[in-house]
């Protein structure tokens, strides 16, 4: 059996994860803490069997995204009880040789919103998709105590969806005529993302004066829908603040001590600004 013996090793793994600025961040936390440890980005597409390997390296930690965070849940002894109402995992702990699981995409949302001053309690929240992206923010939009409202392209999904949540719905073609309604948008899907077709599921003009826009995508920094957002008056946020709100929380569930969120915010910002230039 190889094992690494003199560094802690941990990775994100999806398929794809060319692109994830996750080890950016981590290994900036690792440096600024003195801790003996390196992050990678694996490219895993057996999640299963790449997983066997993963664990006789003897990885600490694993961040996990798309597609495998279903996955993860089934594997790992999960005690989270976000993660169990949300149906997934992005986190994983190596725990007396079994991988235990928990949710932070959802505190990432959570915290996003507190570091502005951002109180959404009783405002009314529109959330764009049905994957498993809005299952987190729907959670995360529901602690908050916001009545959220789900629509996607595929309209059974999103009914779907609201059902298990005990939410709303609404169909897709009313969506212009509902978006008075909403005071906080959520954009949960790839549309904008770097390397996906530029479609315009939702019509631009659904922005008003005052709204706050969270787009998940963080690639490019800023996407066509905030840039859009942004010039029609609304207070948007990004994805990037999401991505470093989770990856805090996974740093401290996995060293049990505070993250270093300073180091790791810049860090961040610093790779995705010059990825936006690549």
């Amino acid at each position: 059996m190889i094992r690494c013996v003199q560094t802690r090793l941990f990775a994100v793994i999806g398929h794809p994860v060319k692109h994830s600025l996750s080890p950016a961040m981590m290994n900036a936390a690792f440096r600024a803490l003195d801790i003996p440890a390196f992050y990678l980005a694996l490219e895993v597409s057996d999640f299963l069997e790449d997983m066997k390997h993963i664990t006789a390296l003897g990885f600490d930690g694993l961040s996990v995204t798309i597609p495998h965070k279903e996955s993860a849940m089934k594997l790992a002894v999960v005690d989270d009880e976000a993660a169990r109402a949300i149906g997934a995992v992005n986190c994983l702990k190596r725990v007396d040789d079994v991988w235990r699981g928990k949710n932070t995409d959802w505190i990432g949302v959570v915290d996003s919103f507190k570091s502005r001053g951002i109180d959404i309690s009783g405002k009314k929240a529109l959330v764009l998709g049905a994957g498993g992206a809005a299952r987190g923010v729907i959670y995360a939009a529901l602690k908050m105590g916001a009545e959220v409202t789900v629509v996607n392209r595929t309209d059974e999904k999103a009914f779907s969806l609201a059902d298990e949540f005990g939410i709303n719905a609404v169909e897709h073609k009313s969506l212009k005529e509902r978006v008075c309604d909403f005071q906080v948008v959520f954009q949960t899907t790839p549309v904008g993302m770097n390397g996906y077709p530029v479609e315009h599921f939702w019509p631009y003009d659904i922005f008003r004066p005052g709204m706050i826009v969270m787009d998940l995508v963080y690639r490019p920094a800023k996407t066509a829908f905030m840039k859009s957002a942004e010039e029609r008056g609304c207070t948007v946020i990004s994805g990037l603040d999401m991505l470093l709100y989770q990856g805090v929380a996974q740093f401290e569930w996995w060293f049990d001590r505070p993250a270093p969120l300073e180091a790791m915010k810049k860090a961040l910002y610093e790779a995705a600004e010059q990825d936006d230039h690549v």
